[in-house]
């Protein structure tokens, strides 16, 4: 791909990086698990779907935002997330393949206590 195709693409860096902290609070599991036709008692940890949606959004929306396809995404976790607490989700580029328009990132929650939620890798095709 050249530069003329895909210029945004071109400005990206192994290193580049981007975070989005969210607290989900009891209502929002509870919505979570209305929407998700849940049935039983609540979940007294957040629902690993909705950290998952956190790297969706770091993704489609920041780095490398819009244009970009997921092709697919590893996940292990390692803790539990906990209602009211704020969890912290990051995204790395680790590699670009320029000559597919292939962006490599490495994954990453946090809780406020500074532990390991979840951690992994993304594969996404940047095609704007």
């Amino acid at each position: 791909m050249s530069d003329h195709e895909l210029p945004r693409f071109e400005r990206l860096s192994i290193g580049d990086r981007a975070q989005v902290s969210r607290r989900f609070e009891a209502a929002d599991l509870e919505q979570w698990c209305r929407l998700a036709d849940h049935d039983g008692v609540w979940p007294e940890e957040v629902p690993e779907p909705l950290i998952a949606a956190l790297f969706s959004y770091l993704l489609g929306e920041e780095l490398p935002g819009h244009g970009t396809n997921y092709l697919k995404q590893k996940m292990r976790f390692h803790a539990a997330g906990r209602p009211g607490e704020t969890l912290t989700a990051t995204v790395t580029v680790s590699r670009l393949r320029r000559d597919k328009a292939l962006v490599y990132l490495d994954t990453r929650c946090t809780g406020e206590d500074g532990r390991l939620i979840c951690d992994g890798d993304a594969l996404v095709l940047f095609q704007c």
